[in-house]
């Protein structure tokens, strides 16, 4: 493989943009690994699974090693998973978010991919990033939160912890099932625009304006809830100008 160029500095490597300091030592650990790796001309590559003595992939090997995982979500945030109206790849964003799974800087700090003097919030608000920082604690994003908020017609003091923020914000729309269905659509639709703004600004150095990341909001949650649910014929318009009129349409 390193006859290939895939060893340090091979012509094999290449990158879009300079790499961040954090960024090469992850190859340097993946070089490491590859070093290990011997290929065998005469065999046919294939995939193993580990986790049967097999090496063939089974449901139900699947199904036994997440049930014995010690890392469970708790049953009160089973409302905010697997929705179908939400993008698979969403989905499976807060699924890793209440896990605490997500590449965090307080997270990349702790695999050794990044230093102590990395760990400052993306957003340069000054403060250490993990994930009730950045989502829910932040001065930055908490703006994004009050314009949402605001558009909701709502304006209330929100948690500062992801367990009790979901149950919270969420809750706002009343006994409503349709309403809590909706408020928990645009719950998501908010941390996944604070992820994704999160990702370019280290990737591309670009930093958006609060008022535009609300727009993002509001028209992506639009868009999801006009691809789930028939009822929902309105403009984006009607449901930029006036949400609350449009929540009688998902059931």
């Amino acid at each position: 493989m390193f006859e290939a160029g895939w060893g340090i500095g091979g012509e094999a490597w290449k990158w879009r943009q300079r790499l961040f300091a954090w960024e090469e030592e992850l190859v340097l650990g993946c070089v490491g690994k590859l070093a290990n790796i011997f290929l065998q001309v005469d065999e046919v590559d294939r995939w193993v699974w580990k986790l049967h003595s097999s090496q063939s992939y089974f449901v139900k090997s699947a199904y036994s090693y997440l049930s014995a995982s010690e890392t469970r979500i708790s049953d009160s945030f089973d409302r905010f998973l697997w929705l179908k109206s939400v993008p698979l790849k969403v989905n499976i964003f807060v699924w890793s978010l209440f896990l605490n799974r997500l590449p965090t800087k307080d997270n990349l700090q702790k695999r050794g991919s990044i230093d102590d003097h990395q760990l400052l919030c993306s957003a340069l608000c000054g403060f250490s990033e993990d994930l009730n920082h950045l989502f829910f604690q932040c001065p930055v994003y908490g703006q994004l939160w009050l314009v949402i908020s605001k558009w909701l017609g709502i304006s209330t003091v929100l948690h500062g912890v992801v367990e009790a923020h979901s149950i919270q914000f969420c809750g706002l729309g009343g006994a409503s099932k349709g309403s809590t269905k909706v408020f928990t659509i645009i719950w998501i639709s908010v941390l996944y625009v604070i992820w994704r703004d999160r990702n370019i600004r280290i990737f591309k150095s670009v930093h958006e304006s609060i008022d535009k990341l609300a727009e993002r909001v509001k028209l992506q949650t639009f868009w999801w809830l006009k691809s789930s649910y028939i009822l929902f014929d309105f403009d984006y318009l009607g449901w930029q100008q006036n949400p609350w009129n449009c929540f009688q349409a998902v059931v």
